[in-house]
């Protein structure tokens, strides 16, 4: 799907004549065409190892989620460098801007997840490593983020958009650096009321 561009073409606003009448403007543009996270898992399907659906909930899921889970149950990628895990594998880590949900783990020991930003209700699509954690408060995710915020990658809001580079790119999703962890952390903290 690298490169292809998608034509989009119709009314694109209104301009009004002199005498006060209205009147369509129509045009047209070419932009790279979106990723889509079904034609992202029919690559899926067609080139790794995958397993049937799951009738797991997912809890606060976004729709590519869903879509994802809908048609897979889990993955294995890249020769066994990437496992999307089954849904009832995704760790939770509560952190106090934004919790955390890791989907894939990485052969290098990380995973891939989403630092869950509640109050767009936008996943952010992060790499970091997590280790099984102290409960503090029975609300408490089972696991802990072992990474400093600093150091951990931000690749956008996409998960479509994340696999298909993995895709095409047997699994480096480096060039798509889009931020850090801490960097998401202090717009949160700004964002969020306080007392």
């Amino acid at each position: 799907m690298a490169g292809a561009n998608t034509l989009y073409a119709g009314p694109m606003g209104v301009a009004q004549d002199g005498d006060g009448a209205l009147r369509p403007v129509v045009g047209w543009y070419v932009a790279p065409a979106a990723v889509r996270i079904d034609d992202v898992v029919d690559r899926i399907v067609r080139d790794h190892e995958t397993t049937p659906p799951q009738p797991d909930r997912l809890y606060n899921a976004s729709a590519e989620l869903v879509a994802l889970y809908r048609r897979i149950g889990s993955a294995t990628l890249f020769g066994g460098a990437w496992r999307l895990l089954p849904a009832a594998e995704h760790r939770q880590i509560w952190r106090e801007t934004l919790p955390i949900v890791s989907l894939i783990e990485l052969a290098d020991g990380r995973c891939i997840g989403a630092a869950l930003d509640h109050e767009t209700e936008t996943p952010h699509w992060i790499a970091c490593r997590v280790e099984p954690g102290a409960h503090r408060h029975p609300d408490d995710g089972e696991f802990r983020l072992v990474d400093e915020p600093a150091d951990v990658p931000v690749y956008g809001t996409s998960l479509a958009m994340l696999l298909d580079a993995a895709l095409d790119c047997g699994g480096d999703i480096t060039h798509l650096q889009s931020g850090r962890l801490d960097e998401l952390d202090s717009r949160a903290g700004a964002d969020s009321p306080h007392p």
